[in-house]
């Protein structure tokens, strides 16, 4: 979390917050959410239900691997850590953030340990990739099969499911025995000594990653031998995608606009890419929101009307999500400074 310090971090957060600003002065969706009887709220709570319940069932996914892993830390704390993990990239974006913190808080107490916490974020979000790949090609052939032009860049769907196809199969290549055994016996010492262990010797340095890549390799042959589950955890997945997709086309309809919702899953998958890849400004503020709305302008919707549904979807999507997963991150911390200071505190 140090990748940027506290000062650019503000700097890029300001600089989102100008071109939100300018993006609402330019594209002014209030005019469509001030008028009388335009906006159904009902459909919005829908919405807004839609997409928890998808974060939630992205938790229990996970959990279902580590299950399968034959550890279990817990629903209910497979769940708190997920949502930290939320809280915590929604305001420093990093590269695969929620993974590297869901392995990080989940293995603290041992169980699991850190092989099998690294290796159950690793099959998660290799799941998601694949989903968020099959789910894009699916939607660009039903909007051709509907004998209708995909509304972006063709080259740019293929782009998006090739990386979705290609992240998944290099995590997963990651995970192979051999390719662990072999990566533990050609590691550098250079390297072996950057590892921060205390005042260990290189030799149990050494025991420590064998026991990390024996933990590793367990666990993917529990997963390989349990087949239901990991269908399972990938349907989950498959729906926690789907969720804010869905959202986004409840939210248009609550604005009086119905859209194709092939159309919204191809666009909301552009947007979700864009969003994925964003390392710079917390949550994407501006940049997603303008995305968002010039995705939907090309499926037909008027300036206003697709400024408003982009705003209330991030509403939906970024800023009801910051303050759930908040009050979870607030009762993770008070928890874990309760146990710190009072050690034979039960708080959970």
């Amino acid at each position: 979390m140090g990748l940027l310090g506290r000062r650019p971090r503000l700097i890029f957060l300001t600089a989102g917050l100008i071109l939100f600003a300018f993006y609402l002065a330019l594209s002014n969706p209030f005019s469509i959410l001030l008028k009388a009887g335009r906006f159904r709220p009902e459909l919005f709570l829908i919405a807004v239900a839609v997409n928890n319940i998808g974060l939630l069932l992205f938790a229990l996914s996970w959990y279902i691997i580590l299950r399968g892993m034959e550890t279990d830390p817990g629903p209910w704390e497979a769940i708190r850590v997920t949502f930290v993990s939320f809280f915590i990239v929604w305001l420093i974006p990093l590269p695969m953030g929620s993974e590297i913190i869901r392995a990080y808080l989940i293995s603290k107490r041992g169980n699991p340990g850190v092989g099998r916490a690294v290796t159950s974020v690793v099959v998660h979000k290799s799941m998601y990739n694949i989903s968020f790949g099959v789910l894009i090609a699916s939607s660009a052939i039903l909007v051709l099969t509907r004998g209708r032009e995909i509304p972006v860049n063709s080259l740019l769907i293929l782009f998006v499911v090739v990386y979705a196809a290609a992240s998944s199969l290099i995590f997963l290549a990651l995970l192979s025995s051999r390719f662990l055994r072999w990566l533990q016996a050609h590691m550098p010492y250079r390297l072996i000594r950057l590892i921060p262990m205390g005042p260990k010797r290189i030799g149990d340095v050494r025991d420590h990653i064998q026991r990390f890549v024996e933990e590793m390799g367990g666990a993917v042959n529990c997963l390989k031998s349990r087949t239901i589950p990991s269908i399972l955890a990938l349907i989950l997945v498959a729906l926690h995608w789907s969720s804010g997709s869905v959202a986004t086309y409840l939210v248009a309809l609550s604005l009086g606009q119905r859209l194709d919702v092939a159309e919204i899953f191809l666009v909301y998958a552009v947007v979700e890419f864009i969003q994925q890849l964003n390392i710079i400004i917390p949550g994407g503020v501006g940049v997603i929101d303008a995305g968002l709305t010039g995705a939907l302008l090309l499926i037909g919707a008027p300036l206003q009307v697709a400024s408003a549904i982009s705003l209330l979807t991030r509403l939906v999507t970024y800023w009801l999500e910051l303050l759930l997963s908040s009050v979870f991150s607030f009762h993770y911390g008070y928890r874990e400074a309760l146990r710190d200071y009072l050690p034979n505190s039960t708080a959970n």
